[in-house]
Parts: structure tokens; sequence; C-alpha cells
């Protein structure tokens, strides 16, 4: 882990400073898993499985993000897999774009990354993706014992405030465009809107039906504030 953590900080040092932080989870109720179980089987009882379609779709997402340009050109990254205490599987992965691919107007970014519930009459697949995997669980007054609570507030800043165009805050993340407008979801009993979505990009979660979430950040002092 040393090695990993220094060659990260010799690569930053080089070309600068992380353009896209991607979180990238494991879906075990994705069709490749459950079409593959025995009967009487859960996803539980089949690590190996879960680990295996899940290395394969990495491999397949690290491709659209070095090799294809889903975000631009991409001149170096980062990527490091973890096990979640309930055992699901997930990456933290960071890219270095090109100087001129870099994202800077907000409609640049809008373009590529939403924090929006998508309509559920236009996108159904989408909305019914997003709202699955995309959305901050009830916390806060909701739900004191979520797992995201500490000292009595949410740690990762939930729910956000209301944008009508993504700007950049001062610690080097982006304040994502989250309209008042738009479709709701109710989660764990609860009815949320654009503030309690995690960033994304739809292309990917069209084509992988999994968590993962997307964020721009131009700073190294920039840390990890979505799950």
């Amino acid at each position: 882990m040393r090695e990993l953590s220094a060659d990260a900080m010799s690569i930053f040092a080089k070309y600068g400073a992380s353009v896209l932080f991607i979180t990238f989870t494991a879906n075990p109720k994705c069709p490749e898993i459950i079409e593959n179980l025995r009967p009487s089987e859960q996803t539980t009882d089949r690590p190996d499985l879960l680990a295996r379609v899940f290395n394969l779709k990495l491999k397949s997402l690290m491709d659209d993000l070095t090799v294809h340009g889903a975000f631009r050109k991409s001149i170096a990254h980062v990527c490091t897999i973890e096990f979640q205490k309930h055992g699901l599987p997930h990456a933290d992965i960071l890219i270095l774009l090109l100087a001129d691919d870099k994202f800077s107007p907000s409609e640049c970014i809008d373009k590529f990354l939403r924090a929006e519930i998508p309509s559920s009459t236009e996108n159904p697949r989408l909305h019914e993706i997003v709202t699955k995997c995309l959305m901050h669980r009830p916390c806060g007054i909701d739900n004191l014992g979520a797992p995201c609570m500490e000292a009595g507030q949410c740690k990762k800043m939930f729910p956000k405030e209301f944008q009508t165009e993504t700007t950049m805050n001062v610690s080097g993340y982006l304040l994502y465009r989250r309209r008042p407008s738009g479709d709701t979801a109710f989660v764990g009993g609860r009815e949320m809107d654009n503030r309690f979505v995690v960033p994304y990009n739809p292309y990917l979660l069209l084509k992988y039906n999994t968590h993962i979430k997307v964020e721009v950040c131009t700073s190294l002092e920039c840390g990890e504030i979505y799950l």
C-alpha cells in the first residue's frame, strides 16, 4: 500500500492534481450474477461470482476511461480496489486529463456530469438506476443512526443546496447544478429530490447499471465527501 501511495504521489507531482475521482461499486443484483446463481442460492453465497463479474466490468470501465476517452484524453490514472464491510468490492479511480481537455466552463461539465434525478417519462431506465444506486440514504433528523452521521450532522454534507448552475467552491470541488424542479424519488420511506443525488455520468450508468460516482476535482486538498 505504501508503494502504491508513493507511486500516486509521484504521478500527481509530475502531472498535477487529479481531475476526475470515480468510485465504482459492485452491483449484487446485476443480471450477470442473478442469472448464474444455482437454485436456492443468494448473491452472498457466491462471492467468487460477485468478484469475477466486478473484475470484468472494472476492466471494461478502465478501458472506457483510459483508452476510449469517455471523458476525453487521459494521460495518467490510479486505481485501487477495496472490500467494504458488507462484502461488496469497490474501486477508487483517479483520472488525469490533458491540459486542453480539463473541465472548466459549467456548460461543458453539465454535458458529462449530472446531479439531478432523470425524468421517469423521458428516460425511465436511467431514472431507475439513479434512484436505486445514486441517491444518498435518509440521514439527519430522519435517521440519526445513519452511517454518514457524525456529531449530529451528515459528514457527506447532504442534503446539498439547490443550484441553478454548476460552480466551483474554494476547496476545489464543484457545486453541481441541482434545480428545485423535476422528479422526486422515495428512498428509505422518504421522498427525496435533487439535493440527495450523487454526481454521475449517464453513459456509464446506462452501460454498467451500478453505483458509479463521478467527481471533478482540481485540488490535492479535495477529500472524499460522497458515498
